[in-house]
């Protein structure tokens, strides 16, 4: 290996790269500008597109609670929820979009409760759907409301105070200054951001150090010119495996 001629090739293919246009804006403009503003594009949809389905109002399906007429009426009266009329391809619904959940309801579930006997109500869901969870949720909160009216009553029959089955209650309160809390957002992504873009920033760099030889015709003449094939490839790779100078270019591979 000839550290002289390493070099010739490295400041060679450094000149090539500072005055190709196109691997400027593909490495420098683009990570810098570009990506920025997609991720921050992207974060914005996905919050409206989140907030948009959590406002939606879902369909769901009865299964049963044809001798349960007071929680049924209860959920329809939801006003997050619209229940459809009850169908055997319930599951195919579910899996085909065309409703968010169905909830199984016990046979005799009112009496049951009356009788202070234990109930398991299912709520059936398309998981990994944002709408269908939403839609779930939706039910699963009635049901946490209704079993939580059920048990007040049954504690004011007994002229019990409600706090019996909530002796104290835990809160969280954030502390810190609001630019600290974005800040700690925002620097959990940074470490990701960084890692992208030395990667998407060099890659394009790295094509042309081969594929853009080919392109400008100059393939064969430094094919045949008197160097080794260690020290080409060398010059080569030092160029994108070392900080460049001046800092602004100083995209890399991790080492």
């Amino acid at each position: 290996m000839n550290l002289r001629n390493v070099a010739i090739v490295y400041r060679k293919e450094l000149t090539e790269w500072l005055r190709d246009r196109r691997t400027l804006i593909s490495t420098v403009l683009v990570p810098l500008l570009a990506f920025p503003v997609l991720m921050v594009g992207m974060t914005s949809l996905m919050t409206v597109m989140i907030g948009k389905a959590e406002k939606e109002t879902a369909k769901v399906m009865i299964l049963g609670g044809e001798n349960s007429p007071q929680v049924v009426e209860k959920l329809r009266q939801v006003k997050d929820l619209e229940v459809v009329p009850y169908a055997d391809d319930w599951k195919k619904r579910i899996s085909e979009k065309e409703i968010r959940a169905a909830v199984e309801i016990p046979r005799g579930f009112d009496s049951a409760l009356a009788q202070a006997k234990e109930l398991t109500v299912k709520i059936y869901f398309y998981q990994g759907e944002m709408k269908s969870s939403f839609g779930a949720n939706h039910v699963e909160k009635f049901f946490d409301d209704y079993r939580d009216s059920v048990i007040s009553s049954r504690l004011a029959a007994r002229n019990l105070p409600t706090d019996i089955i909530k002796p104290f209650e835990v809160k969280q309160e954030n502390v810190a200054p609001p630019e600290k809390v974005s800040g700690a957002a925002l620097g959990g992504l940074l470490g990701y951001m960084v890692i992208l873009l030395s990667m998407t920033g060099a890659i394009y760099p790295a094509i042309d150090l081969t594929a853009g030889e080919k392109e400008r015709g100059t393939m064969e003449t430094i094919l045949s010119s008197p160097l080794s094939r260690v020290d080409l490839v060398l010059g080569k790779f030092f160029l994108f495996s070392r900080p460049l100078s001046p800092p602004l270019f100083s995209l890399s591979f991790p080492k």
